[in-house]
């Protein structure tokens, strides 16, 4: 028993910064595809919200400005994160 956990932390301490640095890889694939996915369904709400507002719907507008707003935040989302995390003092 003594050998399995000594064997356990051993292995935890000397590998804790490969895990580290890939758990940091994924973090930030995975939020370019966000940013990416986030893109697609913006695009795809303007056309729907460009749709509504050629069909003559009352709330189209609205539908346009929120669809826009939208894009925007996706796109300024990594300069926010950023920011937060310069500080916060984080790497």
């Amino acid at each position: 028993m003594k050998n399995k956990f000594f064997l356990f932390s051993m292995t935890f301490l000397t590998m804790s910064e490969a895990f580290g640095a890939s758990l940091k890889g994924t973090a930030d694939a995975l939020g370019k595809e966000a940013i990416q996915l986030g893109l697609g369904l913006g695009i795809f709400a303007l056309a729907v919200a460009g749709t509504y507002l050629a069909l003559g719907k009352q709330e189209g507008g609205q539908k346009v400005t929120q669809a826009i707003v939208g894009i925007l935040i996706v796109l300024v989302a990594k300069t926010i994160v950023g920011t937060l995390t310069s500080v916060a003092g984080g790497a």
